[in-house]
């Protein structure tokens, strides 16, 4: 009996698996992989144009990737293709020999998201781009964006379903830019990085939510921006770049600005940064990883303390500090602020070691953690309900990028230092 046991016939374990699955397992495969595998057996070679819905290319080798992509299309001329996806500096060649043809056919395709990565850098993205009428996504680095169309100039609409574009050390024309946002009437959210030949950026959107942006610029004008909630301008304020908004009434998260050189213009007047949003709930306030200057405050937060500020008496109910060094600034600044605001609910202190010139960062003691909270007088609070946590660590550079992920929230107090029973209460009701 044991002898006819291990003569059993073997089994084809994946080839009981359903077509999805399998299709799963190919798209997790190079390219070369995949194709290798789909000449084993009819089934899989059936499925493999499946896989060509998540088209990930990666560095190919001597043939070049306009040229792979072509020979994939053209083996696979009824194959869909949902999104496509280059590995940092994939495409090589500054010359398209095949005229964007490649980008007019994933187009045709239905083609959804596009991630673009150049090796010859400001090669610039083949016009048929603005071919592509079912892109939702687009991100693109290393390369220069091409002019809209003639047709764009004159009004005809382009990428009308496009809700999202990132663009990372891209060379741009001013005219360019204003254009493309002009008639890419979904877009919902815009990142610049590094952006080159654009001195001026100008938002004219009525779909536009959320604006990221640095400050490889001379001005950020915000012209007209009706639905525009969230402008998040990091390091602007060291490149002295000068803000002006004109119309973005919806405006609710403006970070960072600063408190040196950067310009802020609200229509024909210069606020200050508490004086911008009249219904601000959360503040966030960062300063350099790198140790900074004990003194020399601005002004101090004293002299304020008369002062109307709606946004802080009653709508304020958030204040992170994302590096908390204990300086006199940041203390005296988190006084003023919990001291006046009725409504509070948490304020964070993500704290650093003053002395550690590491960006990684290094924990203060629980000691130094004592020390502060005497300094910083919570008795004087305003809101009875408010409670004060310190944490390990500064905040996450990207944490404005990543917040909204599940896993991030899970981890998010992990590196809390010890707090009270009441607090701890307040914290997970």
């Amino acid at each position: 009996m044991a002898a006819d046991v291990g003569r059993a016939p073997h089994r084809d374990r994946l080839s009981d698996l359903p077509d999805a699955i399998l299709v799963t397992i190919l798209s997790l495969l190079s390219l070369d992989e995949a194709a290798r595998c789909s000449v084993l057996a009819s089934r899989w070679r059936r499925l493999f144009p499946l896989t060509l819905l998540e088209f990930n290319i990666f560095y190919p080798g001597r043939r070049g990737v306009i040229n792979l992509v072509n020979s994939i299309l053209a083996a696979h001329p009824a194959a869909l293709v949902r999104s496509f996806r280059t590995r940092y500096g994939s495409i090589c060649g500054y010359k398209d020999p095949s005229n964007g043809g490649w980008l007019r056919e994933l187009g045709r395709r239905g083609v959804q998201e596009l991630f673009l990565s150049f090796s010859d850098r400001w090669q610039p993205i083949p016009s048929s781009l603005f071919a592509c009428a079912s892109l939702t996504r687009l991100r693109a680095s290393s390369c220069t964006f091409p002019k809209p169309p003639g047709g764009a100039a004159a009004g005809a609409p382009l990428l009308t379903r496009l809700a999202e574009i990132e663009l990372w050390d891209v060379s741009v024309p001013e005219d360019a830019l204003h254009a493309l946002l002009s008639h890419c009437t979904a877009l919902e959210r815009l990142k610049m990085r590094s952006m080159r030949k654009c001195g001026r950026v100008r938002i004219r959107s009525p779909s536009l939510k959320v604006l990221g942006t640095d400050g490889y610029f001379d001005e950020l004008f915000v012209e007209d921006a009706p639905s525009l909630e969230c402008l998040l301008g990091d390091n602007l304020y060291q490149g002295g770049v000068h803000l002006r908004v004109a119309h973005a009434p919806r405006l609710e998260f403006l970070g960072y600005l600063g408190m040196g050189s950067l310009a802020i213009e609200i229509g024909e007047t210069i606020f200050t940064m508490l004086e911008l949003f009249p219904r601000l709930e959360t503040l966030y306030i960062r300063s350099e990883l790198a140790p900074m200057i004990k003194e020399g405050l601005p002004e101090s937060w004293a002299a304020l303390g008369s002062v109307p500020c709606d946004c802080i008496d009653k709508h304020l109910r958030k204040v992170v500090f994302e590096v908390y060094r204990g300086h006199e600034w940041q203390r005296e600044m988190a006084k003023f602020l919990h001291r006046r605001s009725r409504f509070l609910k948490a304020m964070e202190f993500h704290c650093m070691d003053d002395t550690c010139t590491s960006y990684t960062g290094r924990a203060p003691s629980q000691e130094w953690v004592r020390e502060e909270k005497e300094l910083l007088c919570f008795d004087s609070r305003a809101s009875g309900d408010a409670c004060f946590l310190f944490f390990q660590r500064h905040l996450n550079l990207n944490h404005h990028s990543i917040c909204h992920h599940e896993w991030y929230g899970r981890l998010y107090y992990n590196n809390l230092y010890e707090v009270s029973r009441s607090e701890f209460n307040k914290l997970y009701a």
